[in-house]
C-alpha cells in the first residue's frame, strides 16, 4: 500500500511539473486528505482532472474514507413526486447535529437527483446512501451522489404482490436486495386468501451476469407483509404483522422472525417505526406515553425498554393515519410526519430521552429557485422522508 502511494504520488509530481516547473509537490496523503472534506459533487467533477484523479477517486480506500466522513453528517433523504408532471426528485435536508448551533430553526432541501423514469418509487430507507426503488416488476438501486443506477433482472409477477428491501454486509462489502414475491390464492371462500411468498436475493454490481437466487425457506409461515424495511449493521428488519418483525442476514442470506414484546404495538403500526439505536433494532409506541423498545439480544429476543411522558407538542401529530417515525442519534429520538402532499414547510422534533424533553424543532423548506425551475406550486407532490442518508460516492 506504502509503495502504490509513494507511485501515485511521483506520477502526480510529474503531472504537476509538466504543467507548472515552479509548483511545488503537493503529498500525495495531503491530496486524499483534502479531497475527502469535499463533497460529493465535487469530487464527481474533479474526476475529470487526469488519469490519476479519476483513478484515486475512485479507490476502495478513498470510498471508504469519503463514506466515514459523510457518516459524521447525517441527512434527512425526502423522495417526492411531481403529481401533475410525474417527475420524481430526490431532495435532501441535513440533520441536527449537537455540535452545531442549536439556535438555528430552519434548513432548505437540496436537490441531489432527478429520476427519469416516472414511475419508479423508492420504498425504503437509505443503506449507506444507496435507495431502493421499485416499478411494477423492475427493481433498480440509486446512488444519489453519484447519480448512478443499476437495474436489477426483472422479476415475474404472476399476478402476485411485491416488496423489495436493500441491505449491506459489511464482511464482504457487499450490497443485496431481498425481494419478496407474494401470491394470493383464494382458498377460503369469497372473502379469504391464502397467501404463499418465496423469497430471492441478487447481489448488486454493474455486471450483467447479476441474477436472483431462490431462498429455499421451510421455517417460516405465510404471512403479509406489513411496512417498514431497515437495515442495521448486516441485518435486514421488517414488520409483518401479529406483533413480529421478519430478521434477514444479508451474508448468510438466512430469515427468521422475531417476537416483539406482547405489550408493545410498534411492530404493527404503518407507517414504520422501527430505527436503529445505537446500532441495534429499536421500536416506539406512541400512546399517552412514549416508550422506546431496543432489541438486547436477537438470538434470545431480549427486549429492554424505556418510558417518557407524551410530549404535548408531539400530540398534533397522531392520528389515523399520520404516525411519527424516526431515528436515535445519541440519545435523540427524531419525530416528524412521514409523508406530506405538499411542499409547504412541515417540521422536525428532536427529542432527547435523557432529558426528557425536545430540544430542537427544525422547519424544512424548498428553495424557491428549486419550485422556479421545475414549474412546482404548493399542492402539486407527494413527499416522503426517511432519516439516516450519507452521501457515498461508491460506484455500483
Amino acid at each position: 500500500m506504502e509503495g502504490s502511494k509513494q507511485s501515485l504520488s511521483r506520477r502526480l509530481g510529474r503531472e504537476q511539473d509538466h504543467a507548472d516547473n515552479h509548483t511545488t509537490t503537493i503529498p500525495f496523503d495531503l491530496i486524499i486528505e483534502i479531497l475527502s472534506f469535499l463533497p460529493a459533487k465535487s469530487l464527481i467533477r474533479l474526476q475529470s482532472v487526469s488519469k490519476l484523479w479519476f483513478s484515486t477517486i475512485r479507490t476502495k480506500n478513498f470510498i471508504d474514507l469519503f463514506l466515514a466522513r459523510s457518516k459524521t453528517r447525517p441527512r434527512l433523504l425526502l423522495p417526492y413526486m411531481h403529481v401533475e408532471s410525474k417527475k420524481r426528485f430526490i431532495l435532501s435536508a441535513p440533520e441536527h447535529n449537537k455540535e452545531e448551533d442549536k439556535s438555528a430553526s430552519t434548513v432548505t432541501l437540496r436537490h441531489d437527483m432527478t429520476i427519469l423514469d416516472p414511475l419508479y418509487y423508492v420504498i425504503s430507507r437509505p443503506v449507506n446512501g444507496l435507495i431502493c426503488c421499485v416499478r411494477d416488476s423492475s427493481i433498480s438501486v440509486c446512488n444519489p451522489a453519484t447519480r448512478q443506477i443499476v437495474k436489477l433482472p426483472d422479476v415475474t409477477l404472476n399476478g402476485g404482490d411485491m416488496y423489495a428491501r436493500l441491505g449491506y454486509d459489511p464482511v464482504e462489502d457487499q450490497y443485496k436486495v431481498l425481494c419478496v414475491m407474494i401470491a394470493k390464492f383464494n382458498s377460503f371462500g369469497p372473502y379469504g386468501q391464502d397467501i404463499r411468498q418465496e423469497h430471492l436475493v441478487c447481489t448488486v454490481t454493474s455486471s450483467e451476469k447479476q441474477e436472483w437466487r431462490k431462498i429455499e425457506n421451510s421455517t417460516i409461515d405465510s404471512y403479509r407483509i406489513f411496512s417498514g424495511g431497515i437495515c442495521i449493521d448486516g441485518v435486514i428488519y421488517y414488520e409483518i404483522g401479529q406483533s413480529r418483525i421478519v430478521r434477514f442476514d444479508v451474508r448468510t442470506e438466512t430469515i427468521t422472525i422475531i417476537q416483539a414484546p406482547e405489550e408493545s404495538d410498534f411492530a404493527a403500526t404503518f407507517p414504520s417505526t422501527l430505527f436503529n439505536y445505537k446500532g441495534k433494532l429499536g421500536g416506539v409506541d406512541y400512546k399517552n406515553v412514549m416508550r422506546l423498545w431496543i432489541l438486547e439480544d436477537a438470538e434470545k429476543q431480549e427486549w429492554s425498554s424505556m418510558t417518557c411522558e407524551f410530549p404535548s407538542e408531539l400530540k398534533c401529530l397522531l392520528g389515523s393515519y399520520v404516525v411519527c417515525k424516526g431515528d436515535i442519534h445519541n440519545g435523540e429520538l427524531m419525530v416528524f410526519h412521514p409523508w406530506s402532499w405538499s411542499l409547504k414547510p412541515f417540521f422536525v422534533w428532536y427529542y432527547d430521552f435523557k432529558k426528557e424533553s425536545i430540544i430542537k424543532k427544525v422547519e424544512i423548506k424548498v428553495d424557491g429557485e428549486f419550485r422556479r425551475i421545475h414549474g412546482i406550486g404548493e399542492k402539486t407532490c407527494q413527499m416522503l422522508c426517511y432519516p439516516g442518508y450519507f452521501e457515498n460516492i461508491r460506484f455500483l
